[in-house]
């Protein structure tokens, strides 16, 4: 099978597990996981970290957004810009700078936030539809965060967020995708490249 097939499958397969979590259990899982992010000294270290805003049933992370505000840290959120296909950090100060973006994702409103700059950013926390321990990651085929990852001018810590049903054996790879250092689920954070003791 050819890689995109491969990827394209995984993707259904995956995405069609997680949509079958009950709202209850996702809240759960999703306060589960928050907890391990907020407990996690590598990245209480962090000035700035760039999140995501949850999306249909994405692993939810604004508790976490919220608490690291409330601690001092900046939270990033990416405008994603369709017709130059990459995203846009800004500077995330609660809900209502946010709009409803492209893909229906509520993302920040240029107008009422100011854009990050690159060599400020500590951490991101990065969302997909596969991970493995390995630091794989697929995400949805467009390769936003690739490039703009690509595009730093340093290297920050990488932090994949979701759902321990998300994490395979391994995920198909290309040159370009960027491998990422640590897997949070709601079981907790590990580092990648590790011997999976599972």
């Amino acid at each position: 099978m050819e890689l995109l097939d491969q990827k394209r499958e995984l993707r259904r397969e995956i995405l069609a597990q997680r949509a079958s979590v009950s709202p209850e259990e996702r809240q759960a899982r999703s306060e589960q996981m928050c907890r391990h992010l907020l407990s996690f000294d590598r990245l209480r270290r962090c000035r700035t970290v760039m999140a995501y805003y949850p999306f249909r049933e994405e692993l939810d992370i604004v508790p976490f957004l919220d608490k690291a505000l409330e601690r001092g840290q900046e939270i990033w959120l990416p405008l994603t810009l369709p017709a130059e296909r990459r995203i846009v950090p800004y500077i995330y100060t609660g809900p209502d700078m946010l709009k409803r973006g492209t893909y229906g994702i509520l993302e920040p409103d240029p107008g009422l936030a100011a854009e990050g700059k690159a060599e400020d950013l500590d951490a991101v926390l990065v969302p997909g539809v596969a991970f493995d321990r390995r630091g794989g990651r697929m995400g949805y085929g467009a390769g936003y965060y690739d490039r703009f990852l690509s595009s730093l001018p340093h290297r920050p810590l990488l932090i994949g967020c979701s759902f321990d049903l998300q994490v395979q054996k391994a995920v198909p790879m290309e040159p370009h995708d960027i491998s990422l250092d640590f897997l949070a689920t709601e079981s907790g954070i590990r580092e990648t490249g590790q011997p999976d003791l599972s």
